[in-house]
């Protein structure tokens, strides 16, 4: 415990609560509020108590988290079995609550050598880790093959890419059939890349194409619910709309009048008048509903004031009231129409996606292969169809206490599977076994932390399931208490008082309460004598200046004068003082590590910091995800192994030579290249004649060559990169983010050997048309800036958190192409929304619900990127003409910090340019920073690092 920390003592009675190993409890715990250490506590607690390690299941939304929790776990049982008497005296009485008898003593120093000896271990992990288990437990209950393998992103994506082939194959075939049929419509609805993009988000949301075993819907049960969420028949056509609306439009009472009117008026009157006419001499090309409305119906929907008239050209009440009768018809007829295109458009999109989809559980059923879909899946209709106590028989005998992290995150599928097992532990109960051997469930998380919609999050279940679960636990001889954890072990007062009045506005607590309260709870924090301050720097906005040269400057890259560059030099500048200084502005000490950039997605603004970064010369970790087939050491492997496959491709050697394993530059190529008469391979031959170091190039080029023919790629790469030295001169020259992607390239090589064969030629077609990505862990910043994205910095914390996106408010462009529509039978229909324009009324509704949503995670992710801050919060932004939007996180910060009490105070900016506003509540506190007196001692080399390894015999 921190010596300044003061926690009120209502926060250590809850946590303690919240530990006692024979209570149930359902713990809402904000950010920083310390929930780890309340799962850590319980695990030991339940262990001390007699529980058997194997009988324990912790379930965490991410491995890391997983790791972390054990770590701490096993951290805490080491250090008992070795701690002196007194100090395991204080530590287990501190835990407790009561101090240990001598069999208590003994048995806290046997628990470290007890879990490591339970088969299996501490069950600390993932939903999806806990379903692979009960799968292979019960294979042919769940009806998966008994010895099935997790698929990974490069195997799912051959596989997607095998059923895009029977597909076409299957279209081409049977050119009048149903697939070739959706395939010519979506062709001429859709380019290729949003093609591809609209498919690839089908196939993301399976669940919408597929029954809850995996099975594809059927496909006249798909065109029927798409019909039905859009209000209309499943087989309306076009023209059953039209002449419906001419047979309702000629019993209109007093269009006649109407028409006679609109004969005597202005001239759009007129032609508007010739155009009803037309409608009844059937003159309006067969489609009276598009004939009627150019002239007429607004694009708002509205009649034109041009027709409508104004102040006195107004038609009489009979005649005004006919028009717009007329206008109510041909609205509904037009609606009609808009989603009969949609509902056709709909179904062809869900006919292919269901065709592929059954392509791919037949090819992972033929391969043996599950994806993380199917485990979930997989579990949940074994646990519908089988009874939950011999699921959890099946597991070692049994489970005894359920501990669920990062509730919020947790979608509706998973809850069913664990709704299931924690039912499970309700009957029974005040039996002697039940008293003897109690069955908890302890579930810990925070709604307004919810940020994985996109991942089927469902944070209004939080609530539900809350209170379903203290039903079903809420039984004689049971307890089960709710509780709430709101005092930040992380933060300043400074910031968690910025985040109170952040949400504290109406409109901004939109998704984060769900009980119908006005904003959520005041937060508290134990380092109430800590000081910190939350700064906000002034907009920047596009320089004037010529536009950037099109011809030249890459179409996705934001142009040098632009604020986004601006900005993030503005931020590298900042941070490269302090770095020197070794202090901040406030004198506080400072290091790179100290600070985490948050961005809520990767973008221009993402890639310009660290590059600014990088240009300053303050470290940086670079991104936080990879694409493995585009990283720069990536691509400077397989451009060598290309070369060395095909000796004679001039570009690929000339590449190859460029990079950091050859180490040639542009001199060298000038050199070489450009007056050779033969090949480039030639023309090195030839200088290496003349000059010894390209006659080494020509060396390693011919020594690389014969490794190529000798060994399989996984082999050929780890020679270069280790006893080669490669790995060494990319970090150098790439930074040290590279370690990442070649760790990476180098376990696809494996994998690839494994699957395919030793084929170097293979393995570089498979690499190079892969969509796989690393994602690297930046939990620890290891003396470096971090960059991430909201969603990655999840868990995480940081002394200096930075907000310099804006982040807008989510609007219909952030929409995704497929929207869920429940009809009124609760089944799901998929609708791939067009254009606003071609909207029906269902598909504006069904788009606004998304919207507001979409919103609700926005104001969500901005609580979550707050409250990573421990000190020191910057928000800062750029904007074309350097105002905030409305609704964008700079926006939303800065109202709630302007009505707060202490208000935004002018500050003098950090790089001495002007002023910015500063929120602080706290005292500044002077801290006395230590010069370095010595470096830090370099570990020598061991001699053995470099040598290589001795045969194997």
């Amino acid at each position: 415990m921190k010596r300044d920390w003061d926690i009120p003592p209502r926060t250590r009675e809850t946590q303690a609560l919240a530990a006692q190993p024979r209570l149930s409890a359902w713990v809402s715990a904000n950010a920083g509020s310390g929930k780890t250490h309340v799962l850590v506590n319980r695990v030991l607690r339940l262990l001390l108590d007699g529980v058997a390690p194997g009988r324990i299941l912790s379930i965490t939304y991410t491995r890391a988290a997983a790791a972390n929790m054990a770590n701490r776990v096993f951290a805490a049982l080491s250090s008992w079995a070795t701690m002196d008497e007194a100090g395991l005296i204080a530590a287990l009485t501190e835990l407790t609550g009561t101090a240990p008898d001598e069999a208590g003593l003994a048995d806290a120093r046997r628990l470290f050598a007890r879990a490591l000896e339970t088969p299996g271990g501490l069950r600390i992990e993932t939903i999806h880790a806990f379903c692979t288990r009960v799968l292979q437990a019960a294979p042919f209950e769940a009806n998966v093959p008994p010895r099935f393998v997790i698929v990974d992103e490069a195997a799912q994506a051959e596989l997607l890419r095998d059923a895009r082939r029977e597909l076409l194959a299957a279209a081409a075939a049977q050119p009048a059939g149903a697939e070739a049929g959706a395939l010519d419509l979506l062709a001429r609805k859709a380019t290729q890349d949003a093609f591809d993009e609209i498919m690839a988000q089908a196939l993301h949301r399976r669940a919408l194409f597929a029954e809850a075993d995996g099975r594809a819907r059927d496909d006249g049960e798909m065109r029927e619910t798409i019909a039905a969420a859009l209000a209309i028949a499943p087989e309306l056509t076009q023209a059953q709309v039209g002449a419906a609306f001419r047979a309702d439009l000629s019993g209109l009472a007093g269009l006649d009048g109407l028409i006679a009117a609109l004969a005597a008026g202005s001239a759009s009157r007129k032609s508007f008048g010739e155009t009803l006419r037309g409608l009844g001499a059937m003159r309006d090309g067969g489609d009276p509903v598009a004939a009627c409305l150019p002239g007429f119906i607004t694009e708002a929907g509205a009649i034109h004031s041009r027709i409508r008239g104004k102040d006195g050209s107004l038609f009489p009440p009979d005649l005004t009231a006919t028009l717009e009768a007329l206008a109510e018809r041909l609205l509904a007829a037009r609606d009609a129409q808009r989603a009969i295109a949609i509902r056709d458009r709909s179904h062809a999109l869900a006919l292919l996606a269901t065709r592929i989809l059954a392509s791919l559980r037949r090819l992972k059923s033929e391969r043996s292969l599950l994806d993380y879909d199917d485990l979930i899946a997989r579990t949940g209709s074994l646990l519908a169809r089988v009874e939950a106590a011999w699921v959890l028989y099946k597991l070692d005998a049994g489970i005894d206490h359920i501990l669920l992290d990062e509730a919020q995150d947790t979608s509706d599928a998973q809850w069913a599977i664990l709704g299931a097992l924690a039912g499970e532990f309700a009957p029974g109960e005040g039996s002697e076994e039940a008293a003897a051997r109690p069955r908890t469930v302890f579930v810990v998380g925070d709604e307004k932390q919810s940020i994985y919609g996109f991942q089927g999050a469902a944070p209004h279940a939080f609530g539900e399931q809350r209170r379903r679960l203290g039903r079903s636990l809420s039984v004689p001889g049971r307890r089960f208490e709710s509780l709430t954890l709101n005092t930040s072990f992380r933060s300043a007062p400074d910031i968690m008082a910025a985040v109170d009045a952040v949400f504290s506005l109406p409109g901004h607590a939109r998704g984060l309460v769900f009980d119908g309260a006005s904003r959520p709870e005041a937060h508290d924090t134990v380092r109430r004598k800590s000081a910190g301050c939350v700064d906000l720097w002034p907009l920047l906005a596009e320089e004037p200046g010529e536009p950037r040269d099109a011809w030249t400057v890459p179409v996705d890259a934001p142009e040098r004068r632009s604020g986004v560059i601006a900005l993030a030099r503005r931020i590298a500048a900042v941070l490269k003082g302090w770095r020197e200084a070794g202090r901040d502005d406030r004198g506080q000490p400072f290091a790179p590590g100290d600070v985490m950039i948050l961005l809520p997605r990767r973008g221009p603004l993402f890639e310009a910091i660290v590059k600014a970064l990088k240009d300053a010369g303050v470290p940086v970790t670079g991104r936080d995800r990879l694409r493995l087939s585009t990283h720069p050491a990536v691509e400077d492997l397989l451009v060598l192994g290309r070369s060395l496959l095909l000796p004679d491709d001039d570009l690929a050697l000339a590449t190859a030579l460029k990079t950091p394993f050859i180490g040639l530059d542009d001199d060298d190529l000038m050199a070489l290249a450009p007056e050779r008469r033969g090949s480039l391979r030639e023309a090195l031959r030839q200088a290496g004649a003349r000059e010894p170091r390209y006659a080494e190039v020509e060396r390693r080029l011919a020594a690389l060559g014969e490794e190529a023919g000798r060994h399989g790629p996984f082999r050929f790469f780890a020679g270069i990169l280790g006893p080669g030295g490669g790995r060494n001169l990319a970090l150098a020259r790439l930074g040290a983010e590279a370690g990442d992607a070649l760790d990476a390239f180098l376990a696809a090589a494996l994998d690839h050997e494994a699957r395919h064969g030793p084929s170097l030629a293979g393995f570089l077609r498979a690499v190079a048309a892969s969509v796989s990505d690393v994602k690297r862990d930046l939990s620890r910043g290891g003396g470096e800036v971090r960059v991430m994205t909201v969603h990655g910095a999840k868990g995480l914390e940081a002394r200096m958190v930075i907000l310099p996106d804006l982040a807008p408010a989510p609007g219909d462009a952030k929409l995704p192409k497929i929207l869920a529509v429940e009809t009124a039978a609760g089944r799901q229909a998929p609708i791939w929304t067009p254009a606003g324009p071609d909207d029906s009324a269902a598909t504006r509704a069904a788009k606004d619900r998304v919207v507001d949503q979409l919103v609700e995670e926005h104001h969500r992710l901005l609580y979550v990127a707050m409250t990573r801050a421990e000190d020191r919060l910057i928000v800062c932004g750029a904007h074309k003409d350097g105002k905030a939007p409305a609704g964008s996180w700079y926006a939303m910060i800065e109202a709630g910090l302007s009505a707060a009490g202490p208000g935004l105070t002018p500050v003098a900016a950090p790089d001495g340019q002007g002023e910015i506003r500063r929120f602080m509540i706290s005292q500044p506190v002077a801290v006395e920073i230590a010069a370095a007196t010595a470096e830090a001692n370099a570990e020598a080399e061991p001699a053995w690092l470099r040598r290589p390894a001795p045969p194997e015999f």
